[in-house]
């Protein structure tokens, strides 16, 4: 058997108070106070089947509810008497003077956490010991019920229906309906005004903090003015560009970098802005002329330029990437030779790009050379005007431009 003389339900009496151990619900906890103390249970009482007691007889009576009525009139019913009748012969051993000292501490603790509680009372409180929200004290924990989150509502919303009522004379106006509604209707309106106003409003877009980086990029490479963000001349020629990266065909424009090549040279660089796919086995500088070896390194220079400007100006570009992304050489070579007139089965044989993507990327580079001659148009350059032109007319021929079996 246990060494331990008390079992649930069991009342004594310690430093002039009366104690009792009891089974409680969580939702029955009136009070927590800010003293914390380990109680060892197994000291207190032994937990028998025997000492249990039914779940309506363990409840002297509902927090929330109407009180639970009992069967006896007894208000220690179901108890256990601390007196020398109740327990059995061993409570004069070491045993019960243990219990008893163990008791005695407890109600000690409890006595001092009172004095505590008492002498430094919560704020706006009459009450020294008030009703507090578990979920509040215990946040790491997950406790407590609806029940109690509901009684500390009703206290709420009841204590501030109380102020106003007192506090307020016009709560007793008899329009009071009314007024409140014509107040209620007016409040809407203007949340509703508001929430229209933040939607047409610059800070409701995403990406307006990317919109304004990209902007002063802008400003800082001439494309609009830095008064009142006025379209440039430069910023006129990059809405001419819709095939490629603009920003790069632009700069190649204003520095003048395809005004020395000859037109075959002038498309064979232009491919490297159409071509997409990662292959650079067609590029090799010792097949090619030195002015479109040339051509093709101030180009490399330009997008590295392009790229640490827009990451200056808190863009998430990393310029590698971005000279890598813009700019691909791999049918530099095969361009070059299809603008000299070789036939297409002989520059199929410079590289392992599949057929089919050397036809797209020359029908798409038919598209950009259009449009570099639309931007000499616009910055008044007849030379690169004529020589795109003459591009143009090179690689458009033979099968690359035949028209489609499936289409006509």
């Amino acid at each position: 058997e246990s060494d331990n003389p008390a079992t649930l339900n069991f009342v004594g009496t310690s430093h002039g108070r009366h104690y009792t151990i009891q089974e409680v619900e969580l939702g029955e906890i009136l009070l927590i106070s800010s003293v914390k103390h380990k109680i060892d249970v197994k000291t207190l009482y032994k937990d028998t089947s025997s000492s249990l007691v039914n779940s309506s007889s363990m409840k002297a009576s509902s927090f929330f509810g109407k009180p639970m009525k009992r069967e006896v009139d007894d208000p220690f019913a179901n108890f256990v008497s601390s007196g020398k009748k109740g327990l059995s012969s061993n409570t004069t051993s070491s045993t019960s003077s243990s219990f008893y000292h163990a008791a005695d501490q407890i109600v000690t603790h409890l006595l001092t956490a009172e004095k505590v509680t008492i002498s430094n009372p919560p704020e706006d409180q009459d009450l020294p010991l008030p009703p507090l929200d578990l979920q509040t004290c215990l946040k790491s924990v997950h406790q407590g019920t609806h029940t109690l989150q509901f009684r500390s509502l009703i206290s709420q919303t009841h204590n501030l229906l109380t102020s106003l009522h007192h506090g307020y004379p016009v709560h007793r106006h008899p329009d009071l309906l009314t007024h409140y509604a014509a107040v209620e209707k007016k409040e809407t309106l203007r949340d509703r005004v508001g929430t229209l106003r933040h939607l047409l409003s610059d800070e409701s877009l995403r990406l307006f903090p990317d919109f304004l980086q990209r902007k002063n990029l802008l400003r800082t490479l001439g494309y609009i003015s830095q008064d009142d963000d006025t379209v440039g001349i430069k910023g006129r020629v990059a809405c001419e560009v819709n095939t490629c990266d603009e920003l790069i065909v632009t700069e190649l424009v204003f520095e003048g970098v395809l005004n020395d090549l000859h037109p075959s040279e002038i498309v064979a660089a232009l491919s490297s802005l159409i071509f997409q796919e990662k292959n650079d086995d067609g590029w090799s500088s010792e097949d090619l002329p030195d002015t479109l070896v040339t051509c093709c390194e101030t180009m490399r220079s330009i997008a590295l330029r392009l790229g640490q400007l827009q990451k200056e100006h808190g863009l998430e570009i990393d310029p590698e990437e971005y000279r890598a992304s813009s700019l691909k050489f791999g049918v530099v070579h095969v361009v070059y030779e299809w603008a000299r007139g070789v036939p297409f089965r002989d520059i199929c044989d410079l590289t392992s790009v599949q057929e089919g993507s050397i036809v797209r990327c020359i029908t798409r580079l038919d598209e950009l050379c259009r449009e570099v001659r639309n931007c000499a148009r616009v910055v008044g350059n007849p030379t690169l005007y004529r020589k795109c032109e003459e591009g143009s007319v090179l690689i458009k021929r033979d099968i690359v431009f035949a028209s489609s079996l499936y289409v006509s």
